[in-house]
């Protein structure tokens, strides 16, 4: 065990068994279910913001916008698991495609509100509301 840690955006700390960079974190679990609930951990927010901590303590990697591009999980003879979470950066493409679908989910918040503004002045011209 080396001591160092990952860090998710949402604050959970997971000790390393070992890594060789962003692109190979080996967590060491004690079972399956474990290793599996650890995995639900890495989710697309989590993985907004991850940072690699030293024993430390001390901030040693900083990392944005990332994706779980692999998992592996290597069973051991003690039912232990020994988990390695493959990190990279989202591609250009990916981060363009998230931006398109927040300004489209805004607009149509946007367009529900004028819709909504629009009934009200209709309802005012016909006389009021009740």
């Amino acid at each position: 065990m080396n001591n160092d840690k990952v860090v998710l955006k949402d604050g959970t700390e997971i000790a390393l068994e070992s890594s060789q960079g962003i692109g190979a974190l080996r967590i060491a679990v004690n079972s399956k279910q474990e290793a599996c609930a650890l995995w639900e951990r890495f989710t697309s927010d989590n993985l907004k913001q991850v940072a690699i901590k030293n024993q430390d303590g001390l901030t040693i990697g900083r990392y944005q916008d990332m994706v779980l591009s692999h998992f592996q999980g290597e069973e051991r003879g003690d039912g232990s698991v020994l988990a390695t979470f493959s990190l990279r950066s989202k591609t250009a493409l990916e981060l363009m495609e998230e931006r398109i679908s927040a300004v489209e989910a805004g607009q149509q918040v946007q367009d529900a509100g004028i819709d909504d503004l629009g009934q009200a002045m209709s309802d005012l011209m016909e006389g009021g509301v009740n």
